[in-house]
């Protein structure tokens, strides 16, 4: 049937569009037929059909602790597929089912649709310590810190990943890092295919408005940061702290992107305001140390564009898309000298610094002053149109996907 009329695909994400939105669309104009399954109440979705769905209660506060992570996604899976059986009976029958794996919500998509292909998309495999948390507890000079059952509460975080990748036909994962997590009986099952980037947006050109719209001077040094949170796993405090050496170079100007929130990490890191903490111990100028909240993409890569260093920093974790849009606009770039990282940018794009020893003022210093900033940009712009440029990398997702009908 499906080689008669257009392949149907289902996207089901708790947050619409997240990694699905723009590759969705881009398949819609292949001419495939795209449904997106989401609990995001307000998302515009564009003139796609969309399958709401919302859990009808809470998890409750009396699961055993180590269910928790499953009471939380078998009420999504149950909001899905009762929202999924009424499209269903209306006649709905998607060829394939790609559902972000986790947060539950594909758990059971299988059955009600036996005869798709389900496809989970696999972020992360939960362990203790993971990378992640090993890398912190070394940062902060110490053995990581968890108490006697934290192994298991975090292996029980990975019930609901387990049981889409005993149901799946076949599982993607954006990187190689990434895949590396899981488990081998796992992990052979996982195709590496990255979201992609979209290169001619985020393209090098001359800054149309060197003062950000009167946020810097016109001649400033623009230091640029940006992240999702201010938070440990990308590095906040590092980059505070080195601050107030960036800032001794002359016309320096610190431009930090983002919402002072913590995404990730334990109940210790998410009850620190790393902001204030920074801002109470540095004493940095605040017309020297500028916070622009969320931006948009349009106003992000005008950041990047105007931006003489970028720094962007992680943990052993998952990568963001930040990093791989500053270097498709051809930043000159100091990156946390991490496994993530290396996977996409190397010394020749780049100046790598070791988080474990320090030097993180000494390197953007550097890349300020820098005659070899130029080779960088064009390697990073390179080693992104190369790798991930959603120009080669839909296609390729498009051809893997056919495989499946």
């Amino acid at each position: 049937m499906a080689a008669l009329r257009a392949p149907r695909i289902l996207f089901v994400h708790d947050n619409y569009p997240a990694q699905f939105g723009a590759f969705g669309h881009w398949l819609a104009q292949r001419g495939w037929d795209v449904c997106f399954a989401t609990s995001a109440r307000d998302a515009p979705t564009d003139g796609l059909r969309v399958i709401r769905y919302a859990p009808h209660r809470a998890p409750s506060s009396a699961t055993h602790p180590y269910a928790q992570p499953m009471d939380r996604a078998a009420l999504r899976a149950q909001a899905f597929v009762r929202a999924a059986i009424a499209a269903r009976r209306q006649g709905y029958r998607p060829d394939i089912v790609m559902a972000h794996s986790g947060w539950g919500a594909g758990m059971f998509a299988k059955d009600v649709f036996p005869e798709a292909a389900f496809v989970p998309y696999c972020e992360w495999w939960y362990q203790y310590p993971g990378p992640d948390v090993a890398y912190l507890a070394a940062l902060a000079g110490r053995q990581p810190r968890g108490a006697v059952e934290t192994p298991m509460h975090e292996r029980a975080r990975n019930a609901p990943i387990a049981m889409d990748l005993a149901a799946a036909d076949a599982a993607i994962c954006p990187t190689s890092f990434q895949a590396s997590q899981f488990p081998p009986v796992f992990r052979r099952a996982l195709a590496v295919l990255h979201d992609g980037v979209d290169t001619e947006f985020y393209r090098p050109e001359p800054p149309e408005d060197r003062t950000l719209g009167g946020l810097v001077p016109a001649d400033a040094r623009v230091v640029s940061y940006a992240t999702r949170g201010m938070e440990p796993h990308r590095g906040f405090p590092q980059f505070m702290a080195a601050l107030p050496a960036i800032l001794q170079e002359p016309g320096a100007v610190a431009v930090i992107a983002g919402e002072n929130r913590v995404a990730y990490g334990g109940d210790a890191a998410r009850r620190v305001d790393w902001k204030s903490r920074a801002l109470d111990e540095l004493g940095l100028d605040p017309g020297r140390c500028l916070f622009v909240g969320h931006l948009d993409p349009a106003r992000y890569r005008a950041l990047l564009r105007r931006s003489d260093v970028h720094v962007y920093l992680t943990v052993p974790f998952v990568l963001s898309w930040s990093a791989l849009e500053a270097m498709s606009c051809g930043c000159n770039l100091v990156l946390s000298d991490t496994e993530p990282v290396r996977e996409f940018a190397d010394g020749s794009a780049s100046i790598l610094v070791d988080l474990l020893r320090g030097g993180l003022a000494p390197a953007v210093r550097q890349a300020l002053q820098d005659g070899a900033g130029s080779q960088r940009r064009a390697r990073a712009r390179e080693a992104i149109e190369d790798s991930v440029s959603v120009r080669r990398q839909y296609p390729k997702k498009e051809q893997w996907l056919r495989s499946l009908l």
